[in-house]
């Protein structure tokens, strides 16, 4: 946003403005000459001792004066040659070789002049007309009547009050209203500012001037073109009153009302203010500038678009030294060539390219987005933070992390969650067409380099510890600490883990679960192996070893290798699915293949023993294999139940 600056620089090198101000060079009111002459003449006078001195008595005083009620009469003061001629309809007198009239506290000076019956004049060459201290007006000729109280100034004329001169052909003042009008072009000159028009209105007792038709204002730090303006003296305020077109070295500004304070260096831009610059257009309701301090405040429907960036919002505040900025809507928006931000505040720095949002915020990069009631993120240094209900997700990966707090690095593609007193982080994959949930005191997420010979890819490592427990809608679990990785896309769960999938309980010290195209592949337990199923009151079909690995086909069981010291417990049925007796194995490997969730097929392999008991002489209650030990009551029945 570094085009902002333009707006205030010390030189105006658009060419825009170039053209603009020729047509002020080429004015026949040429700004310099004019003024010398000025000066001079107004030196000739005081020498002559016509202009008012200190001390000066008044030779014709009388109490018509004071008598403001009366008609304004034309007094003679100083004349040099005066002839009076009262023979014809009116008295008439002539004047010249310089001469001082007064028409109440105006005083006109001239070479020459004609009064007829003291309430019409008519003055001519290097002709003054003094008000106060501070108002002079100069022209060639004048032709002043009571009854309209106005003086037709013609030639070159200038006003001149304190540090303003006004240059014009044709000037109408009013005296006694103190009122100065043109109609066929007038250049206004203070200090550095140079204001043109075809038509305007001076008030001297105001100091204010209104310009209309064919605007043009030059100044070192910009140059303006509209159809009507105002210009404060008193303040140095220009004051755009119609559509009007604000030209800078590196930009231009388009607003229908607002003003421009010249001392203080501050702008606002009202009604459709448009600001548009070789890379950047911004558009509001009000655009406000402040040159000493380097702010820019954007009022009501903001839209910036510069390059790949785009903010709307309802309130923007951007300062230029710092490259900070300030955004506000319902929501604010920011979106550049990768992240897409939004948010009720959003703060960004152009120059750290940090982003942070306040209050139910969204921040997404690519596949990945970012959601919670305040986010920091540095794009430099790819570090982010999130708290207050945080929410991440990889949409690609079908991966998500919600807890109080998520620390991230994109350099490292770390992740941290945690929660503070209540609640704990929560993980979730898509799989099987269902969300698997995952909760512990804390998780990480991160990238390391495959160190398999095939490559040097990088592999996810998603790690869950402390009290992990996981919920999905047909399976459940618990354990110490997990590890996942998307490379095998592989879950490995240590400390007493166990897992449930419908009446089927899964313990050992350690279990993995592989998961292929987001669907259950293959549960392996190793050490300590046993898997308890659950067929009615006290009766458990039971598998033990020292690994098992069940093969799963759309979420069921689909077959079972146990090795090392296998030991089974299982019911036979008959046909009619009744049960016949409990059939009790021990061998070093088995197979079972199972259809609808009950063995099928039963393979024993190297030497076995084995024996059948019936159900009537079968102690089903003492039928347990060694490590037989049913954790159901610690089974999450709800998402809610990972968080407690």
């Amino acid at each position: 946003m570094n085009a902002w600056c333009g707006l205030w620089t010390d030189s105006v090198n658009d060419t825009r403005s170039s053209s603009i101000g020729n047509s002020i060079r080429h004015n026949p009111f040429i700004y310099t000459d004019m003024k010398l002459n000025r000066i001079i003449r107004c030196m000739c006078f005081m020498a002559l001792g016509l202009l008012p001195m200190a001390g000066f008595t008044q030779s014709t005083a009388s109490s018509e004066e004071s008598d403001t009620t009366k008609d304004k009469k034309i007094l003679i003061d100083h004349v040099g040659k005066l002839i009076k001629d009262e023979e014809g309809i009116e008295p008439i007198q002539y004047i010249s070789n310089g001469l001082q009239l007064r028409i109440d506290s105006t005083y006109i000076y001239a070479d020459s002049a004609v009064v007829y019956a003291q309430d019409r004049l008519e003055a001519f060459g290097n002709v003054i007309i003094q008000q106060g201290d501070s108002l002079n007006i100069f022209t060639d000729t004048l032709y002043y009547t009571n009854v309209t109280d106005i003086a037709q100034l013609r030639g070159e004329v200038t006003l001149d009050q304190i540090s303003r001169q006004l240059w014009t052909s044709d000037l109408d003042y009013n005296l006694g209203e103190g009122t100065a009008s043109y109609f066929n072009g007038g250049v206004l000159v203070d200090d550095s500012l140079q204001v043109s028009s075809k038509r305007g209105q001076y008030f001297t007792d105001s100091e204010l001037v209104f310009f209309k038709e064919s605007v043009v204002v030059l100044h070192p730090r910009f140059s303006l073109a509209a159809d009507s303006m105002k210009y404060s003296g008193v303040d140095s305020k220009v004051i755009f009153t119609g559509p009007t077109n604000i030209y800078t070295s590196e930009a231009k500004i388009y607003c229908e009302s607002g003003y421009y304070d010249l001392p203080n260096e501050l702008a606002e831009f009202n009604q459709n203010a448009q600001y548009s610059g070789e890379e950047k257009k911004a558009t509001a309701d009000t655009i406000r500038y402040n040159a000493q301090i380097g702010e820019v405040r954007m009022l009501g429907h903001v839209q910036v678009v510069e390059q790949e960036k785009r903010v709307t919002g309802s309130e923007l505040r951007y300062m230029e030294k710092t490259g900070e900025t300030w955004i506000s809507g319902e929501p604010a928006h920011y979106s550049d060539e990768t992240r897409v931000v939004n948010s009720p505040k959003i703060f960004y720095n152009e120059k750290t390219d940090v982003v942070s949002t306040e209050g139910a915020g969204r921040i997404q990069d690519g596949d990945m987005y970012l959601e919670a009631e305040h986010t920091d993120y540095d794009k430099a240094t790819g570090k982010g933070r999130a708290y207050g209900d945080a929410f991440w997700n990889d949409t690609k990966q079908g991966v998500g992390i919600r807890a109080d707090t998520i620390e991230s690095s994109k350099e490292k593609e770390f992740v941290l969650a945690y929660n503070g007193e209540e609640g704990r982080p929560m993980l979730f994959i898509l799989i099987e067409g269902d969300t698997l949930y995952i909760a512990a005191d804390t998780l990480t997420m991160f990238n390391e380099i495959d160190s398999l010979p095939s490559g040097l890819d990088t592999v996810k490592i998603i790690k869950a510890y402390h009290d992990v427990r996981l919920f999905k809608s047909d399976m459940q679990g618990l354990a110490d600490s997990l590890v996942f990785n998307d490379r095998d896309s592989l879950f490995i769960f240590y400390g007493r883990p166990v897992l449930w999938a419908d009446t089927t309980q899964f313990s050992a010290d350690t279990i993995a679960m592989s998961v292929r195209n987001r669907t259950i592949n293959d549960i392996r337990l190793t050490e300590k192996a046993i898997i308890i199923t659950e067929l009615y009151q006290t009766y458990y079909d039971q598998i033990k070893g020292k690994r098992i690995t069940a093969v799963f086909d759309s979420s069921q069981i689909k077959e079972m290798w146990v090795t090392g010291n296998a030991e089974s417990i299982y019911y036979t049925r008959d046909d009619d699915d009744a049960f016949i007796g409990v059939n009790q194995t021990i061998c070093s490997k088995m197979y079972f293949s199972f259809l609808n969730n009950q063995i099928d097929i039963i393979k024993y392999f190297g030497e076995n023993s084995s024996d059948m008991t019936p159900m009537s002489k079968a102690a089903h209650g003492n039928m347990r294999l060694e490590g037989f030990v049913l954790r159901t009551p610690d089974r999450p029945n709800s998402i809610n139940d990972l968080l407690e």
